[in-house]
This record gives C-alpha cells, sequence and structure tokens, in this order.
C-alpha cells in the first residue's frame, strides 16, 4: 500500500512561504497529501495548541514538530487528521511538563518569558490541570465526542466524563 496513496518518496519540508504555502522535496509521502494537510490543519493546530500550551510560539512550534514526526513516520497513518491532533496535545504536554521541571528549579536558575495579556478566563483555563485544559480544548474547541477524546488522550471514557466535569466546575468558581 502506497503511503497518502500516492508513490512512495520521501518528503522534507523545506520552508513555509508567507501564504501558508509549504515547500516540499522528494520523499516518502505524496506531495500534494502532506502539502493538502498543512493547508488545511496547520492554523486550527496552532490554534489548539496554543490553548493546550498557553502560547501563540510555543504553539508554532508545537505544530512544526509535529508536521515533521508525520513526516517521519514514512507511511500514511489510517487517519492523518485525527494523529496529528494527538501529537501535537503529546507534544503540549511534553512541554508543560518541561516548564513544570523550570519552575522547581532554583530561582537564580529560572527562566522567564512573558505572558501575553490575557482575560481572566483564559488565566482560568491556564490554571487547570493538563488533562482538564486538554479535555474541554477538545471538546468545545475542537467540538469531539467524547470517545474520541478518550482516544486522543489515550485514557478511559470515565476520566474524560470526569475532567471535564471537574473542568467545568473549577471555572465556575
Amino acid at each position: 500500500m502506497e503511503p497518502f496513496g500516492g508513490s512512495r518518496r520521501h518528503v522534507s519540508v523545506e520552508g513555509v512561504t508567507r501564504e501558508g504555502t509549504v515547500r516540499i522535496m522528494a520523499g516518502s509521502m505524496a506531495d500534494s497529501d502532506l502539502a493538502d494537510l498543512y493547508r488545511r490543519q496547520r492554523e486550527p493546530m496552532i490554534r489548539f495548541a496554543r490553548l493546550l500550551a498557553g502560547s501563540g510560539g510555543v504553539a508554532e512550534e508545537i505544530v512544526q514538530e509535529a508536521f515533521l514526526k508525520l513526516h517521519q513516520l514514512g507511511e500514511r497513518p489510517r487517519n492523518p487528521d485525527g494523529y496529528l491532533r494527538t501529537v501535537v496535545a503529546n507534544l503540549a504536554r511534553s512541554h508543560l511538563r518541561r516548564l513544570g521541571v523550570e519552575r522547581r528549579m532554583p530561582a537564580g536558575r529560572r527562566i522567564t518569558v512573558g505572558d501575553p495579556e490575557i482575560d481572566e478566563t483564559w488565566a482560568a483555563v491556564c490554571r487547570l490541570p493538563f488533562r482538564q485544559r486538554a479535555v474541554l480544548a477538545l471538546r468545545f474547541y475542537e467540538d469531539l465526542p467524547e470517545a474520541d477524546i478518550a482516544r486522543i488522550l489515550d485514557c478511559r471514557l470515565g476520566t474524560v466524563k470526569s475532567s471535564l466535569h471537574r473542568g467545568l466546575s473549577k471555572l465556575r468558581e
């Protein structure tokens, strides 16, 4: 079976133009399929990653890394959009774990990054634990059913339901 329904070639992303088009070298995925996925999903995935990570700059890096991971697969996943969303969620989780480690460092070694000005609701969402924030973003931003959220976050349906309930309760407070 050929990846993305095309010939088996190796793709590498050279760069992105201001218009959002991708320059692609020959590679393992069909050029047109990878470019189409990039054009369709780049902006929605950046918004999704920003909801999870809390920073626009970090979100862009996460999405770029997710596309590179998709490229490195060598063959087409069954659901490229879903695979991309799962990778973005996992990379955001890893980023937040790294931030947690940095925050536990002594004050003299701490790296400070200026946060953009945000409203009270956004600040409340950012204070939620990762799972609750991810469940809320996937449910209300991506409009996914709870079963799909459980699959993406690799947890049980009951965990998704309780995380959704607890996250909404904390936001109401």
